[in-house]
């Protein structure tokens, strides 16, 4: 016999001490009856019997240990269940132009997106997740996969130099994400976007690509990332050395978030927005609101032995007990 909840066996342990309490507090009754009650005992309090006061105690005692064998889930014998497997489809698309090298967010903005995405791998089991990036262009890093181990190493070696052109394409990491879904696998295909939105002549432009996930029903969750005031652009120079990135005019560049293109695309593809500077773990939010509610879809059926619980067994002994106890009349009683 095996128990689905063995840590349950440890309420047995409480019975013990209120058998032995039984005992006691009969033995004790008895004990005073005689001595106030002396010769006279039998005829002033009749019917008195120690074994059946003992008797019934330890069918309550027992009772309760039924009860928490019941809890502990005892299986005996086993049966084979089918289990499904389901999931949803995740591209996460993250932006690594220079400007996500502001500090706004700390350590930096793409630092923090780096954190966001590891959470959200733990949430994903099940499911199949992949990685756009993109700055003046996009590429594929990770495609759909179980495997968030491998995802995890390439999420790792992501940085600024990842995508060969400078700029901020959000148009095109998107589209790119939304061109790596499976097309047979309708509703249940997510868009996660991490970027702080400063878009620079995407081609297609964003909010094309935004109605086009919303004709495919693919939601588009966005985070920006960056503060409003926005921040200045340290890099590290050739000796390692950071440096503020300037302007043709020698004046430091400032790079703040869109928020109104990114609160628009999430609007437009049905999807949720959030900021990193108000919300603490926006992918976390995103995954318990948005994500885990999804039905998803079958990806395998297999077969599992499992244990048949007899927890009812316990629970009818528990109820035997209760009535034998019941038909015995209390060891105070008149005869």
């Amino acid at each position: 016999m095996t128990f689905g909840r063995p840590e349950a066996l440890l309420l047995i342990l409480i019975a013990l001490p209120l058998l032995g309490f039984a005992v006691w507090a009969a033995t004790r009754a008895r004990r005073h009856r005689g001595t106030l009650l002396g010769s006279m005992a039998d005829d002033l309090a009749p019917g008195f019997s120690l074994a059946r006061r003992i008797t019934r105690d330890g069918l309550s005692t027992l009772a309760i240990a039924f009860l928490a064998l019941a809890l502990a889930e005892p299986e005996l014998g086993t049966s084979m269940r089918e289990i499904q497997r389901r999931g949803v489809d995740v591209v996460v698309v993250l932006d690594t132009s220079r400007s996500m090298l502001a500090d706004d967010l700390r350590p930096t903005r793409l630092d923090r997106a780096r954190r966001e995405i590891r959470g959200l791998l733990d949430h994903l089991e099940g499911n199949r997740v992949g990685l756009v990036t993109f700055a003046g262009d996009a590429r594929v890093i990770v495609p759909l996969t179980h495997d968030p181990a491998s995802y995890r190493l390439f999420l790792d070696d992501v940085d600024t130099f990842t995508n060969a052109l400078g700029g901020t394409a959000v148009g095109e990491g998107l589209q790119l994400a939304l061109d790596a879904f499976d097309p047979e696998v309708p509703n249940a295909r997510v868009v996660v976007l991490l970027t702080d939105g400063e878009d620079h002549m995407s081609d297609p432009p964003a909010r094309d690509v935004a109605f086009r996930a919303l004709a495919e029903e693919v939601p588009i969750h966005v985070v920006a990332l960056g503060k409003r005031e926005g921040s200045t652009i340290r890099y590290p120079d050739s000796r390692g050395v950071l440096q503020v990135l300037e302007d043709e005019d020698g004046n430091a560049v400032i790079t703040r978030p869109d928020l109104g293109l990114l609160e628009s695309l999430a609007s437009i593809s049905k999807g949720a927005f959030l900021t990193a500077e108000s919300t603490p773990f926006p992918l976390d939010e995103i995954w318990e609101k948005r994500i885990a509610v999804m039905e998803g879809v079958t990806r395998a059926t297999s077969m599992r032995e499992e244990g048949i619980n007899r927890f009812q067994w316990a629970l009818v002994a528990a109820l035997v007990c209760l009535l034998a106890r019941g038909l015995l009349r209390d060891g105070r009683a008149v005869g």
